[in-house]
């Protein structure tokens, strides 16, 4: 790989190492937990320290791991101090707190925590098997806790507070200390890191069954950040896309074999598979640094990378969220791999979907088994089976199935139905769509269609589009004489060749995932497509010879050398222009 390559791809490759450092701090802790002989046995335990966390002097943090005395207990279960109930008499607790400095574990182990108990927790109920509860000590540890997320609202505020306060139930959790969790109704299987937070929420998870249900269904995995995604026809047996949360559309065009045999290698290499394809011993919810989970009644199976939020959501199934991605305002989510910046907002339906990087959906969306390239945005329409470019828009009430638009750049207009299941049979077609196609008011597309070679054609509005392959750049289509198309070859570059500039220096400015430039930044008027220019105009040129000599063999006049029609030679002067 080249130096060019290597420093493109470094922040997907560095996004995939922190990922693992934080499955590795919950597999440590889980480890010591299991690896504990005796209820009353005390542990140390090194962690690395948070990479988001520059304040941290060392890059390791020794933490103590023991039961809570008969004092602290006490301070606990008392309904004026600690107000917390036990219910499952039998739960083992473990306090978990910092140690000050090398070789102080010991002395430190026999500190009484009463009073930060009772500054730090207040009314819960404690159930399941284990829990291990996390105390924020003044000295090395003193923190004030924030999220990124935060604003004026009442949940925020809590979400500032490190502790545990009016939680109903506590079950199998990791909370670390600097950790909050306020007003929810039940938390369990969740490892929650210093400064995250969850607040308000009803059900946060992580049963077995919905792990592994999401396996058998997309081979979701959370480890390792992959999934199937299944696009092109609607009716399955399509194409298969195993995508990475750290894939980019380079990789997705590859594994759909769409990049004519270039790229030889994955860009951003798979994880290797694990030995044993199961579901973990202990499945986890894991909420890292400065991360929030907020007012969602159901939360099951989810990581969420720091600064990342869920917030107000309806349900959230199997989501991985990157660095500032969110999912919020009554979004019912499932199978949902979310880069970062990505979101999905305001009232849409999202199940099985790959966001990359400022990628949108929503509001008011509903999407399945889609790909969504960088800076790509959908609100109020449906999008099933799809790959949709970068910086490809669909504003309005539009439908898009079984489609194929790796480059984007195009814009969907309102009432468009791309996806006429035409024939009375199942929907087992697809289309493929050029680069920059624009898709007028109520136009009407009956697969299958391929537009690939005809990048930055218009399709006017209320045109009914059938059936056909489509190899001239530039293009008008309009409805004709006999419900047929009428197709203008190079009518953008040659009546609107202010729409060309404008559109590279609108590309250029709405192009915010800086991660993914180093692709996503080609210029309209590029080899590529000028070789599509030149294929188009022999084409033509050999429909002019065959109309010439059809005449001349049928007795007519005919034209003067090998002349294409009137229409073609503006095509031509246009492209000898540029």
């Amino acid at each position: 790989m080249s130096t060019a390559s290597s420093s493109a791809i470094a922040p997907f490759l560095e996004s995939r190492s922190s990922r693992q450092l934080y499955h590795d701090r919950t597999l440590a802790l889980l480890s010591t937990l299991a690896a504990t002989s005796s209820p009353q046995t005390t542990s140390l335990l090194t962690l690395p320290n948070h990479p988001t966390h520059s304040s941290e002097r060392r890059s390791t943090s020794t933490f103590l791991l023991r039961p809570p005395s008969s004092e602290e207990l006490s301070v606990l279960l008392d309904p004026s101090l600690c107000n917390c109930r036990l219910v499952n008499p039998n739960v083992e607790i473990r306090l978990m707190y910092r140690v000050a400095g090398n070789g102080e574990g010991k002395s430190m182990a026999k500190w009484d925590l009463s009073a930060a108990l009772k500054e730090q927790v207040r009314n819960n109920g404690f159930g399941g098997e284990w829990l291990i509860l996390g105390v924020l000590l003044d000295g090395p540890d003193d923190a004030t806790t924030t999220t990124a997320t935060a604003s004026s609202s009442a949940a925020s505020a809590l979400s500032n507070v490190a502790g545990l306060s009016n939680n109903t139930l506590l079950s199998e959790c990791i909370l670390e200390p600097g950790s909050s969790l306020h007003d929810n109704s039940e938390v369990s299987r969740t490892h929650v890191m210093k400064h995250a937070s969850i607040v308000g929420c009803g059900s946060v998870t992580c049963p077995r069954s919905v792990v592994e249900a999401s396996r058998k269904k997309c081979r979701f995995d959370m480890q390792r950040g992959s999934m199937d995604v299944e696009v092109g026809p609607e009716a399955g047996g399509g194409r298969l896309v195993r995508v990475c949360v750290e894939s980019t559309l380079v990789d997705v065009c590859r594994d759909l074999n769409m990049d004519s045999g270039v790229t030889l290698a994955p860009l951003v290499p798979q994880p290797p598979t694990p030995k044993h394809d199961d579901v973990p011993a202990i499945p986890m919810n894991s909420l890292a640094p400065r991360s929030s989970l907020l007012h969602t009644p159901t939360a099951a199976h989810v990581a969420l990378l720091p600064h990342s939020t869920i917030r107000s959501a309806q349900s959230v199934l199997s989501a991985l969220l990157l660095p500032h991605a969110a999912i919020s305002w009554g979004v019912t989510a499932s199978h949902a791999l979310l880069q970062w910046d990505a979101t999905l907002t305001s009232h849409s339906d999202a199940h099985r979907v790959f966001l990359m990087e400022r990628s949108e959906v929503g509001p008011h969306s509903f999407t399945a088994n889609a790909i969504y390239g960088p800076d790509a945005h959908v609100s109020g329409g449906e999008v099933h089976c799809t790959v949709f470019g970068p910086n490809a828009n669909g504003h309005h009430q539009s439908l898009l199935i079984g489609i194929l638009w790796p480059l984007g750049r195009g814009n969907v207009g309102y009432g468009s139905n791309v996806g006429s299941n035409h024939t009375g049979r199942i929907p087992d077609q697809e289309t493929s769509v050029g680069e920059g196609t624009f898709w007028g008011l109520g136009s009407v597309i009956k697969f299958p269609v391929d537009l690939t070679h005809a990048p930055y054609s218009i399709v006017a509005a209320g045109v009914q589009l059938p059936p056909q392959r489509i190899t001239l750049p530039f293009s008008l289509i309009t409805d004709g004489p006999n419900n047929m198309n009428l197709l203008t070859p190079g009518w953008l570059l040659h009546y609107s060749p202010y729409t060309i500039a404008r559109s590279e220096v609108k590309f250029a400015n709405r192009r915010m995932a800086k991660r993914h430039d180093f692709y996503t930044g080609w210029k309209i008027l590029r080899a590529g497509v000028m070789d599509m220019l030149v294929d188009a105009r022999e084409s033509l040129l050999s429909v002019g010879r065959r109309q010439q000599q059809q005449q001349q063999q049928s007795g007519g006049e005919g034209t003067s050398g090998n002349r294409a029609p009137a229409s073609a030679v503006q095509v031509y002067k246009t492209d000898k222009a540029i």
